[in-house]
């Protein structure tokens, strides 16, 4: 075949498939209530005629930043919009490019960006939905097919993002490490706040029997706080570091399956706090608050390996010349952040885990210093006792007591 021939074919196929005209546009809430805490998300159907001529249905996922209120503030402070729609139209645009490059067929680990109105404070993006993808309900969590699959993702992800800053795309300057831990604002009304609600509302339902932990559990604030600054301060002490997601949780994951309903493929979602740091911050993220508490414990260490082989093997194949860590190297930066981990799954756990669509109010947590937020009753759920019963003590054995 000539190829103006082929050039003519492949134009008239590439219009026949775009979108001509739109017949109808309709809009209705993507997620349950109280599965998304710093926007809404809507997802936008349309009817329309394509380029030959047939009508069709496209699907499209619009997230609209939440701009009132103690939430909104934090949303303008952290400029989680603009963060997120760089991420997305530059970072991910750039490894489109080296996965191009090596010939790397995988499926990508984002999913499309469509558009970003920064007026507006809305980012337009592919829905997952439409290519067979789906969150694991966060009641449920993510069991050890599930987390591998993550975790191989996760350290491609960290893996390209590396080759990138070493071709000089990605600047660590551009990003900040995770400054919510030097926000003793955001500690007090979050994760300390948390252990107190949690505490509390042990007392008045899990029995006598938890009475002497939950007392433990009271532990004073400054003590509390300084020890997440000193965590936050993480990344200047560490050898190997990278731009990370930054709210890497199973809420934040999608998955597509096969005809036996095994997960094969995995996409991350909202990128709008990215930080530089060391990769092991996503890792204790996903650890902590993607992950079934009984498979973490049982498979530590083999989830541990699963990202690091990842992770290497990433950069070994796109060609990174820099110093790789060592397992050791993720190990001992996985054990130093152990204490966030803890501090974030006892408080925050709960909230995936119960049945209520207001497990906390956000906005006023934020309001009240966490005086008022936290929806106690969720603490008496079915199953708390057994899921965050071997945690719960084992903070209270081993890190309870440096909290003075």
């Amino acid at each position: 075949m000539d190829k103006e021939v082929l050039e003519v074919v492949l134009k008239k196929l590439d219009k026949e498939s775009k979108i001509a005209s739109i017949l109808d546009l309709q809009s209705v809430p993507a997620l349950p209530k109280g599965e998304n805490y710093t926007s809404t998300i809507l997802r936008i159907t349309l009817k329309v005629v394509l380029g030959n001529g047939r009508l069709a249905k496209k699907s499209f996922i619009m997230k609209q930043m939440i701009t009132d209120g103690a939430q909104g503030e934090f949303v303008k402070e952290h400029d989680v919009t603009k963060q997120e729609s760089q991420i997305y139209s530059v970072i991910h645009k750039e490894m489109n490019y080296l996965m191009e490059e090596f010939e790397d067929t995988d499926e990508p680990l984002w999913c499309k960006f469509i558009h970003y109105d920064p007026r507006l404070s809305y980012i337009l993006l592919e829905d997952l939905n439409a290519s067979g993808y789906s969150v694991v309900p966060r009641q449920k969590g993510l069991d050890l097919d599930h987390a591998i699959l993550a975790l191989r993702g996760l350290g491609k992800y960290h893996g390209m993002a590396k080759v990138l800053e070493q071709r000089g795309i990605i600047s660590k300057d551009n990003y900040k490490s995770n400054e919510i831990f030097s926000n003793t604002k955001v500690i007090k009304a979050i994760p300390y706040a948390g252990f107190i609600n949690l505490a509390k509302g042990m007392q008045e339902s899990w029995g006598p029997e938890w009475e002497e932990t939950a007392k433990k559990l009271m532990i004073p604030f400054d003590p509390f706080a300084e020890m997440l600054v000193k965590i936050g301060n993480i990344q200047t002490e560490t050898k190997f570091t990278v731009l990370i997601h930054g709210d890497c949780w199973s809420n934040n994951m999608m998955f597509k399956y096969d005809f036996m309903k095994r997960p094969i493929s995995v996409k991350f979602l909202d990128y709008q706090l990215p930080r530089y740091d060391t990769p092991c911050m996503d890792v204790t993220n996903f650890f902590y608050l993607g992950v079934k508490p009984h498979v973490r414990r049982s498979n530590y260490d083999l989830l541990l390996k699963t990202y690091h082989d990842s992770l290497v093997r990433t950069l070994d194949k796109f060609g990174f010349t820099g110093t790789k860590p060592t397992l050791e190297e993720i190990t001992d930066t996985m054990n130093r952040l152990e204490f966030m981990g803890l501090a974030s799954f006892i408080p925050l756990y709960p909230a995936l885990l119960c049945s209520s669509t207001e497990p906390f109010d956000m906005g006023k947590l934020l309001a009240t210093d966490g005086e008022e937020g936290f929806n106690r009753d969720i603490i008496s759920e079915p199953g708390m006792i057994e899921v965050l019963g071997p945690d719960i003590i084992d903070f209270v054995e081993r890190h309870v007591p440096n909290l003075k």
